[in-house]
C-alpha cells in the first residue's frame, strides 16, 4: 500500500500543477505548465508590465505606434503582426506557424475565437466592464504565464493610485456632472464599461449612466437637455477640445460655457494605465481637491514600477 501511495503522489502533485483558466467566454484552457510564447492582441502593455518581449511570437497589428511600447522595446517592429483585438481577421496557418503556448483578445468576436480554439489554439478571451474585473482579467493572464506574483507586485503602485483617488472622493461637497466623448462629439459613453467604472470612481455624475451599453450615439439635442458640467474626449478621437467649444450647437451647455472640456491622453483603457486616465479625469474635474498632488510624478512613479521607464 505504502508503495502505491508513493507511486500515486507524484501524479496528484502533476495535477495540482495544472493551470485552469476560464475566460469570458466560459471557456476553459487547461495548461501543464505556465505559458511561455504568447500573441496579445489585447491588453497589450502587459507585455511590457510582465517584461515578456522576448516570448512574443506575435502581437496585435494596431499596437506597435504605441509610444510606452515602443520605449519598453525598441525593437517592437521585428515582433510579427497578427489580427485585431476582437480576434477578427485572424490567420489560423499564420498562428500554427507562429504556435504561441497562448493567445490573448478581446472577447468580441466568439464565432472566430471558437473557431480557432476548435484547431487546437490555446486562446483566451476577456471583457472586462469595470476597473475591478480589469485587474481580475489580468491577474488572470498573468497566471496563465506564471507571472501571477510579479503582476500583483507591481499593482500595488495602482492600488495607491485607486486609494488616493477615493480618499479625494470623500471630500467632494458638490458632486459634478459629467459626459464621456467617444469617436464622434454625439457618441457618448453609456452606463457600463470601463469608462462608466472611472466616472464612477473619480466622483462625477455620469449623464449616460441609464443607457445600458458602453456607448450610443445621441442627438444634439439630447446632449443640451443633460447640460453637462463636464466633458471628456476619448483621447483617440479625431476632434478635439476647440472643437466642442466652437460648436454653437453647444454654446449653451455648462462645461463649455466654462470651458470644461477636456481631452484624455492616449493610453489603453484595458490596461494598467487606465488608473492614470482616472487620475487626469479626477483632477480635471476636482482641481481644487488635488491642487496638492503632483500628477506628473505619481504617474512618473507608476510608468517606473510598472513598466521600467519614465514615459507618459
Amino acid at each position: 500500500m505504502k508503495k502505491i501511495l508513493l507511486i500515486l503522489l507524484p501524479l496528484l502533485l502533476l495535477g495540482d500543477s495544472k493551470i485552469v483558466i476560464q475566460d469570458f467566454l466560459d471557456n476553459k484552457t487547461t495548461l501543464t505548465k505556465p505559458a511561455k510564447t504568447h500573441i496579445f492582441l489585447s491588453f497589450c502593455e502587459m507585455v511590457a508590465m510582465l517584461d515578456i518581449w522576448d516570448d512574443a511570437v506575435g502581437l496585435s497589428q494596431h499596437v506597435y505606434n504605441t509610444p510606452l511600447l515602443r520605449i519598453s522595446n525598441p525593437n517592437i517592429d521585428s515582433i510579427p503582426k497578427v489580427g485585431g483585438g476582437s480576434g477578427s481577421n485572424l490567420n489560423i496557418e499564420v498562428l500554427k506557424k507562429l504556435n504561441p503556448d497562448i493567445v490573448v483578445v478581446w472577447a468580441g468576436k466568439k464565432e472566430q475565437i471558437d473557431f480557432v480554439r476548435k484547431k487546437g489554439i490555446n486562446i483566451i478571451a476577456f471583457y472586462p466592464n469595470s476597473i475591478t474585473s480589469l485587474i481580475a482579467d489580468m491577474q488572470t493572464i498573468s497566471r496563465a504565464l506564471g507571472k501571477e506574483e510579479l503582476f500583483n507586485k507591481k499593482m500595488q503602485k495602482g492600488y495607491e493610485i485607486i486609494k488616493l483617488i477615493e480618499s479625494k472622493k470623500e471630500k467632494i461637497e458638490s458632486k459634478k456632472s459629467a459626459l464621456y466623448l467617444w469617436s464622434k462629439p454625439n457618441d457618448i459613453s453609456g452606463g457600463v464599461g470601463m469608462v462608466a467604472s472611472m466616472l464612477d470612481l473619480i466622483g462625477v455624475e455620469n449623464l449616460g449612466k441609464d443607457i445600458n451599453t458602453d456607448s450610443t450615439q445621441v442627438s444634439i439635442e439630447y446632449m443640451i437637455k443633460l447640460n453637462p458640467d463636464i466633458i471628456f474626449i476619448w483621447g483617440a478621437a479625431r476632434f478635439d477640445v476647440q472643437d466642442i467649444l466652437d460648436n454653437k450647437k453647444l454654446k449653451n451647455i455648462k462645461a463649455v460655457q466654462n470651458k470644461a472640456v477636456y481631452k484624455m491622453p492616449l493610453w489603453d483603457n484595458w490596461g494598467p494605465r487606465i488608473l492614470e486616465t482616472s487620475l487626469f479625469a479626477a483632477k480635471f474635474a476636482y482641481q481644487d481637491l488635488y491642487s496638492d498632488i503632483d500628477i506628473d510624478k505619481i504617474i512618473g512613479d507608476f510608468n517606473k514600477e510598472l513598466f521600467g521607464i519614465d514615459a507618459r
